[in-house]
């Protein structure tokens, strides 16, 4: 049995070694060289062993216990002599933690040994990420977010998370404190490779965390976005993520299983709707035309079909009782939720 590998890429002989130990023998084949946590999420399902360096930041707890959960067994490693490093790794899950000067025919052989497991265990779920996005011109993202996590949480474990980079509100809109933020979350995560409950809100049996409004010399970078949002994923069956209107946070559209796209239901709506899903990545997007005005329904659909090339699976319109709630931190105002509610359900 030929055993598929992900390496994290290291700057130690251990990494490049293994691959061209792999190059020659039909063992063990490498699948992945991974720079980052997404090269390892994107073919995961195809990966039986996961051999990373202690040495790397972003090798945190969260990351090896999800790996796990997924299957994979993961084979730590660090330098020789450095037993504080090789006990983070072991006390994280890892199957089996060897030293970087382990030869390359001992380290194979730890990998067929572990191997097994993966075949054993099968794979696991680890929570769902809905991402909730819109083009620029504030379609309302942040008030369906809420309203579909609120939704979700009724009936399974959810968190709802403000990703929006450049204006995040969900704090403001549900008259939570500023602090733990987004940013806590991650630092929680860098630093202990775990994320504990102080860093969350509740907000009735809503779970939240708060975007960042630290000043600009403190930035919220993709890199420990990544990092929350996977340790998030643990506790939480349902993660849903506003990542708001920003060009930036669209790179975190790779992490999602689900995405929720709000465009505003008018001319200028759909055309700014449409400049996106030109340039989407990512999975398949639910359209929801929000702010339609009334007698205008049949037009916007078929705008949003002739020029987004979309059926829209929800057409909510434009009602001061849903901007009142939205302006005086109360949830969202009970038909629309209700109708925001119905996303994601099977027919």
């Amino acid at each position: 049995m030929t055993v598929r590998v992900a390496t994290v890429l290291s700057a130690r002989d251990w990494e490049p070694n293994l691959v061209a130990y792999a190059r020659d023998h039909a063992a063990v084949r490498i699948v992945v060289r991974a720079y980052q946590p997404r090269d390892i999420d994107r073919s995961l399902t195809d990966v039986d062993v996961i051999v990373a360096g202690g040495d790397v930041s972003w090798v945190t707890r969260s990351c090896i216990e999800e790996w796990r959960r997924a299957g994979a067994s993961v084979i730590g490693v660090v330098p020789a002599g450095d037993g504080p490093a090789g006990r983070l790794l072991a006390d994280a899950g890892a199957d089996e933690v060897v030293p970087d000067t382990i030869h390359t025919a001992a380290l194979v052989q730890a990998i067929r040994f572990v191997a097994p497991e993966h075949h054993i265990s099968g794979k696991g779920e680890s929570g769902r990420i809905t991402a909730v996005l819109g083009p620029r011109g504030a379609p309302g993202v942040t008030e369906v977010a809420i309203a579909h996590a609120s939704a979700m949480s009724r009936h399974s474990k959810t968190v709802l998370v403000d990703a929006d980079i450049d204006a995040p509100s969900i704090a403001v809109r549900l008259g939570l404190p500023p602090r733990p933020d987004l940013t806590d979350v991650a630092d929680a995560v860098r630093s202990s490779g775990t994320m504990t409950a102080d860093r969350i809100h509740r907000y009735g049996s809503l779970n939240v965390v708060t975007g960042s409004h630290r000043p600009a010399e403190v930035p919220l970078r993709s890199a420990l976005i990544e990092s929350a949002l996977r340790a998030l994923r643990i506790p939480w069956d349902e993660v849903i993520v506003d990542l708001g209107s920003t060009e930036r946070a669209r790179v975190h559209l790779a992490q999602a299983d689900d995405a929720i796209l709000v465009v505003e239901g008018s001319a200028i709506g759909i055309v700014r709707g449409a400049q996106l899903v030109a340039d989407w990545v990512g999975p398949a997007p639910a359209l929801v035309l929000n702010r339609v005005e009334g007698g205008s329904q049949t037009q916007m659909i078929d705008a949003a079909r002739r020029w987004m090339g979309l059926d829209p699976i929800l057409v909510l319109f434009d009602r001061q009782a849903v901007r009142r709630a939205s302006t005086r931190a109360m949830p969202p105002e009970r038909r629309f939720a209700r109708a925001v509610g119905t996303i994601g359900r099977d027919a």
